[in-house]
């Protein structure tokens, strides 16, 4: 029961992740225009989809990530390549409408071509050799033109609706728009958590044992009204005062049974690894804060675990950097699906609650590692629309192929060597 719970959870956490992100860079692409043939959530070999208007939604095998295929992005193969045979279709003006890859159709007045040239994203033509005059034919794609395969319909797309031939501007949001629905997923999710658990107040809850707060004489009830000379009004007042107080004695005063009580607390010393080569240095007074629930306050409260999180995730990003430099770099500071799948293993015996912040933080981690300048990753292709918006051109299109041909055997490699460590260090 636990094995299934936990694949049921890893399934529900990827999924939601991985959607969220490809749902940004589509949602953005089709405001502005650009055609996107699929919508996949997985990798791999297909096992169920759907289609909707001109996209096709499919969910393949392997839980490694997901994409949308945009037209025109450099990165799409056209099923059509020269030396091919082909039926096509012609509208009155000679242009092609329906490029027939298969025997399931039942259009009429078809005629065959050997594809000899041909070009589907800039000129927009095939050139072949037809078997009635064996003669070179150069036809023209009408605007709304198809390739039919399989029985379906795939809209080939126009100049005005591929990715290439938009502004930088729009390419850029279409880009950034994955991560950025990762952070807005991470931030609706602790908001409504806060929602759900209340925002901490300054009254204490619960004591924890052999803590400073119970060796001091604190008692659930209280109300912590002054700490070092500082009043009170709510729980960040208390963080603040105790992260400058350190571990330093000083004064509490409480309210009790509607009387003042004061009495000397000295907070302890915790130091928290961040990273494999860093440690956080936090003070603690041992109690857990009541809570309340008010309209406002879960907003601000969201919006401050999301800055939290997105800081403790950019600094472990650059420690890991860092330590590529120093020589302490181990793949351990990676997780790939089946470190993932281990972590959920933990966090989901721990409650939904947990699973809920722990999945808020995994997607701002997906949202600032997708924002590296490594080609194949929205950060690296950002960087040749900068290039794009400021040299008022875009990079040779074959260098650019090249290089995100390169950054995709990289992120590849990284991904099976982050996997068979977590292989050998959770299974083996």
């Amino acid at each position: 029961m636990s094995f299934l719970v936990t694949i049921i959870s890893f399934i529900i956490v990827f999924g939601v992740l991985v959607t969220v992100h490809e749902y940004g860079h589509m949602f953005f692409a089709k405001r502005a225009g650009i055609m996107c043939p699929e919508f996949a959530i997985g990798m791999g070999p297909k096992i169920f989809s759907f289609r909707k208007n001109e996209t096709l939604y499919t969910i393949r095998l392997l839980p490694v990530g997901g994409y949308v295929r945009m037209a025109g992005d450099g990165l799409e193969e056209p099923p059509v390549q020269p030396g091919m045979h082909v039926k096509i279709k012609l509208n009155e003006q000679d242009e092609i409408t329906h490029i027939i890859l298969d025997d399931q159709h039942k259009f009429q007045q078809i005629e065959a071509i050997e594809v000899k040239q041909c070009d589907f994203k800039d000129g927009l033509y095939i050139e072949g050799v037809t078997p009635f005059d064996q003669e070179r034919h150069r036809c023209t794609i009408a605007k709304k033109a198809y390739f039919v395969e399989n029985g379906s319909l795939i809209q080939i797309a126009p100049r005005d609706r591929q990715f290439t031939y938009k502004k930088p501007y729009q390419k850029f949001l279409t880009l950034f728009a994955g991560p950025l629905f990762n952070f807005l997923l991470t931030l609706v999710l602790f908001i409504g958590l806060a929602y759900y658990q209340g925002t901490p107040t300054n009254s204490v809850d619960e004591v924890m044992k052999d803590s400073p707060a119970q060796h001091a004489g604190l008692k659930s009830g209280d109300k912590i009204v002054k700490l070092d000379d500082k009043k009170i009004a709510n729980k960040d007042d208390i963080d603040n005062v105790v992260k400058n107080i350190k571990n330093n004695k000083t004064e509490v005063t409480v309210e009790r049974d509607g009387k003042t009580h004061t009495m000397d607390i000295k907070p302890k010393k915790i130091e928290q690894k961040v990273t494999k080569t860093k440690t956080e240095t936090r003070y603690l007074l041992g109690y857990s804060a009541s809570t309340e629930h008010t309209v406002f306050k879960p907003i601000g409260s969201g919006i401050e675990r999301s800055l939290e999180a997105g800081k403790y995730i950019f600094t472990a990003i650059v420690s890991m950097i860092a330590s590529i430099f120093t020589g302490q770099f181990s793949f351990d500071m990676l997780n790939g699906p089946v470190g993932i799948y281990h972590t959920v293993d933990s966090v989901v015996k721990t409650g939904i609650i947990n699973l809920i912040s722990w999945t808020a933080l995994l997607s701002v981690n997906l949202g600032l590692m997708n924002l590296l300048p490594i080609p194949a990753l929205d950060g690296g292709r950002i960087l040749f629309v900068i290039y794009e918006a400021i040299f008022r051109k875009p990079i040779n299109k074959k260098a650019e192929t090249t290089i995100v041909a390169i950054g995709a055997v990289f992120v590849l490699i990284i991904m099976v060597l982050v996997t068979w460590n977590d292989i050998q260090r959770y299974f083996l």
